[in-house]
This record gives structure tokens, C-alpha cells and sequence, in this order.
């Protein structure tokens, strides 16, 4: 009986350890940027931190960008015109995942034409976008080593996505000393996407032996090191769990992502993704429990302990999913194909129950 061709990729080139992010003016040199965006978190910005982290050469780059949490078109779209004004001949960001994807998207608009909505979809790009060099503040979407770009457009069913080859940064720089400054509650949110991406490849129907050795040690990490890092603010734990934060977005980036991600697809659900799916993480994993894996199954165990021992509840809180919200998740997920790739399958009914049993306020007739 054939069976189905699985792939890998990793195309981005990772570098990784405390005070990395001093090498961002070589990786400069090295792709010859003289005159790159400067994509960055708008918090970040706000609160002094750039002038801590960089070097005054890339602080006075011509063209800045601040990156809104969640960014829209409309933000892409003024982001894309300030680079194309200044004739931008790369992309730096410095930022978490929405910064990550906004400078995705002005690294592909500055050499492809037209606007950003028309490559939406897969490998819709003619041409590859400009090099990107990326510093993540966050060790949660893991969007560093992705080829993959999400928009939040109100209004629409599900998210905006463009994927494609280049898409992804040429490099990564990894330094867990950026979070020593992160507050508490972004933290925590970034990191249980984190785990949510480590998860959902170990429940994928694409999963391989090389996407296993990734997810596992990347759920592991984050397991036993996320309190030291999220507590107590010890480097070399937050140097692990950025590094497994990276691990698990290679992980799902190849086996496709699941049920958890459909069910958090809606931009009109005004939650952090991150929280969003860390709320559905225990529901989700007893319903996919009976398919998985004896060794997974053991590594999931695990998640309900840790949420103890960092003092998060694991759902959501009251009437922050109410009838209106469980509907338009239950819609992002109706024939989306990270539903699908779940290792079981699922009716709309089953996901009214999961939401049910992750905190939902929703009512018997849902």
C-alpha cells in the first residue's frame, strides 16, 4: 500500500546562546544590507529596550516600523510603504511573533508587486523576498525558522496566511537574555504557544521520527525549565526555552498544525493566541489521548503539574468564551486543514464539548 511522501525543511539558519544578538551587525555585513527596515515590537520600543539590545548603527537605520500586537492589513500595508519609500534593501526584526510576521510581509513586498493579499495561500510569491535577519523576544510562535506569515483582519472567518519558500528569515538569533526583560503575562502567553506547537506535531497525522525528536525535547524543555525561567528569570533556562521555542515551530511547521490552532483561527476572538490555545491544551490532548503515542501520552501528563507550579489555571476564565465567541472558533474550524490533520477526527459538536471543557460559558443549545 503507498503511503503518503513526508517532508522536512529547515532553511533558516539558526544561531543560538546569551549575547547572540551581538552579532546582528556581522549578520549585516554578511548579507550585505546596507540599508534594511528595522521591524520592531511597538512595547518593546515603548519601554526603552532597543537602546539596551542594539548597537547605535542599527538604532539609526532610516526606515523603523512598529509592529501592533496582532497587525492587520492596514498596519502591513503602512509598514510596506515606509520600507518602499526608503528603498529598504532587507528586513531586521526584533520582536515577537507579530513583529516577525509584518516583516515577512514587507520583506515579500518589497520585490513582489501589488499588495500582500495576493499571495495569500501557498507559494503565490514571484519573486523571493529580501533577506531577513530576525531576533526573537519571545520563546513562543517560533515564526524565527517559519515560512509561514499570520495577518489578524477582523471580519474575516480565519486569519490571513501566506506561505511560502523564502518567506522564512535567512537567520535567527537566539539569545534567551532578551527575556529577562519580558513581563510576566507575554511571557507566559508565548510560551504556551510554544508548547501548543510541540503538542500538535506529537498529535499531527504528518508526524515523522525527525518531527518526534523535535516536538519531544522541545515539550520536555518547556516542561521542566519554564518555571525557572518564568519565575525566577535564570538565563540559562530562558536560553532553553527560546531554543525550544524555535524546536517546536520546526516540529509543526512540518507536520502541519491541529486541532488546537483550527479552534483558535477566528481574529474576531479577542484573546492572545497564545493563551487561547494553552487554554484548550488539556481538553484537546484527553480527546486526542486514546491515538497517541504511550510515550507522548506520558509527556502530556505532565502539563497539568506544570500549570500548577507556575500558578496558571489551564482555562479560561469566566464568560471569556461566551456563545458568540465558541461560534466563530467552531466556524474557523469547519474544514480547515489543521482540523483535519488532527490524528482524530472531530465533529462541530465534539468542539463545542472541548470549548465546554476548557472553561467556555457557553450555552446547552451551542
Amino acid at each position: 500500500m503507498a503511503t503518503q511522501n513526508r517532508f522536512f525543511a529547515c532553511e533558516t539558519r539558526v544561531v543560538s546562546g546569551l549575547g547572540c544578538i551581538s552579532q546582528l551587525p556581522s549578520e549585516l555585513t554578511h548579507y550585505k544590507l546596507t540599508n534594511p527596515a528595522l521591524v520592531v515590537d511597538a512595547g518593546i520600543a515603548k519601554a526603552g529596550l532597543l537602546e539596551k539590545w542594539l548597537t547605535p548603527e542599527i538604532l539609526n537605520l532610516p526606515a523603523r516600523i512598529l509592529a501592533p500586537p496582532n497587525p492587520d492589513l492596514d498596519s502591513v500595508r503602512k509598514g510596506i510603504e515606509v520600507a518602499k519609500k526608503a528603498k529598504c534593501d532587507g528586513v531586521v526584526i526584533v520582536g515577537g511573533g507579530s513583529s516577525i510576521c509584518l516583516g515577512k510581509a514587507v520583506a515579500i513586498c518589497l520585490v513582489n508587486p501589488g499588495d500582500i493579499l495576493e499571495y495569500e495561500g501557498n507559494e503565490k510569491m514571484l519573486s523571493l523576498p529580501v533577506p531577513t535577519i530576525c531576533v526573537p523576544t519571545t520563546a513562543g510562535s517560533g515564526s524565527e525558522v517559519s515560512r509561514v506569515l499570520v495577518l489578524h483582519e477582523h471580519g474575516r472567518p480565519t486569519e490571513v496566511i501566506v506561505r511560502g519558500f523564502g518567506t522564512e528569515p535567512r537567520v535567527a538569533l537566539l539569545d534567551g537574555n532578551v527575556l529577562l526583560s519580558c513581563p510576566k503575562k507575554p511571557m507566559l502567553d508565548a510560551a504556551l504557544d510554544a508548547i501548543t506547537h510541540a503538542c500538535e506535531s506529537l498529535w499531527s497525522r504528518r508526524r515523522t521520527l525527525i518531527t518526534d525528536a523535535l516536538a519531544e525535547k522541545a515539550l520536555e524543555t518547556m516542561i521542566t525549565r519554564l518555571p525557572a525561567a518564568l519565575n525566577d528569570r535564570d538565563p540559562e533556562a530562558c536560553q532553553e526555552i527560546m531554543e525550544a521555542s524555535s524546536a517546536a515551530n520546526l516540529a509543526c511547521g512540518n507536520t502541519g498544525l491541529a486541532l488546537i490552532h483550527a479552534l483558535t483561527m477566528s481574529p474576531d476572538v479577542p484573546l492572545p493566541h497564545g493563551y487561547q490555545n494553552g487554554c484548550l491544551l488539556l481538553a484537546v490532548a484527553k480527546f486526542n489521548r486514546s491515538l497517541m503515542d504511550p510515550r507522548h501520552q506520558k509527556l502530556v501528563d505532565q502539563l497539568e503539574p506544570l500549570f500548577k507550579k507556575i500558578g496558571w489555571g489551564g482555562l479560561y476564565n469566566a464568560n471569556e468564551i461566551d456563545d458568540h465567541n465558541a461560534f466563530l472558533m467552531v466556524r474557523a474550524s469547519t474544514g480547515n486543514p489543521f482540523r483535519i490533520n488532527n490524528i482524530r477526527a472531530s465533529s462541530d459538536q465534539e468542539c463545542y464539548e472541548i470549548l465546554r471543557s476548557s472553561g467556555a460559558s457557553i450555552s446547552a443549545a451551542a
